[in-house]
């Protein structure tokens, strides 16, 4: 039986091995000059990477801004093992009492949340969750927070694209299948977008398939901004990259956002 998009979003998924680790990290690097777009618009003195995995983006950072505090957070402690023996300037940690204490040295730190936010969702349960909005993003630490990540709009849901039948045939059948047996019929715009933001993971497909990329709107996101933080940058869009790879497998020019970029400065830190 197909649970309701409420039962989903809501559901915590016990995450399965990455099959491939080699295919997942280096999906996770593509389109890094995207994930970047912040350095050019605030000057933050600390940059803590929120689910920093492999350390890609920090690493990346460390040769554009060398003089900037780096920080990389991650619950598994297995990946945090491997990138401290690297002796990096770069400080990880699965600790988030020892992200507050480093952070509470600078003036200006960064939160970096890089398609981080649908993961917290998918492997979280509802106290999670809201410990993460609470506790660990909207607090008077950082100066600034970085979001980039897949979301959808509210006012797209009820649009159902002309071409949806189109992608249908072309979709590999028994992956497609998988995918609406778990998240139903790719006949609403939210659930389609799902889909196509989806597909082309083979390797590490177990994975994927039970991960909800889209598990809350814009709108909701930006209802959960407390006052006294501002947006300085904010773009809704749909990514180039996908939109191309989309036209090519499916000869479909896709019309819904797919990310957004937000920058939001906390205007009660000095």
């Amino acid at each position: 039986m197909i649970k309701t998009f409420k039962e989903l979003t809501e559901s915590v998924v016990e995450a399965p091995a990455i099959s491939n680790m080699n295919t997942y990290l280096s999906g996770m690097r593509k389109g890094i000059e995207s994930k970047l777009f912040f350095l050019e618009k605030i000057n933050p003195d600390c940059i803590v990477d929120f689910g920093c995995a492999d350390g890609y983006l920090l690493e990346t950072i460390k040769k554009l801004k060398p003089n900037i505090k780096l920080v990389g957070y991650d619950i598994d402690t297995r990946m945090i093992n491997i990138l401290k023996k690297k002796k990096s300037n770069i400080h990880f940690t699965s600790d988030w009492e020892k992200v507050k204490d480093i952070i509470s040295e600078f003036k200006s730190p960064a939160l970096i949340l890089s398609s981080v936010i649908h993961e917290v969702y998918s492997y979280g349960s509802s106290s999670d969750i809201r410990n993460f909005w609470q506790n660990k993003v909207f607090t008077n630490s950082f100066k600034y927070i970085v979001i980039r990540d897949m979301i959808p709009s509210i006012k797209h849901m009820k649009y159902i694209p002309i071409y949806v039948n189109k992608i249908r045939e072309k979709s590999d059948p028994i992956k497609l299948k998988s995918f609406e047996d778990h998240w139903g019929k790719i006949n609403n715009s939210r659930t389609l977008l799902h889909w196509l933001l989806k597909y082309p993971y083979t390797e590490n497909w177990n994975r994927e398939l039970y991960e909800n990329y889209l598990p809350i709107t814009i709108e909701e996101l930006y209802s959960k901004i407390p006052s006294n933080w501002i947006k300085r940058y904010n773009k809704f869009y749909t990514y180039s990259y996908i939109k191309e790879r989309i036209k090519r497998d499916f000869d479909v020019d896709l019309e819904l956002p797919t990310h957004l970029k937000l920058i939001l400065e906390n205007t009660s830190k000095n």
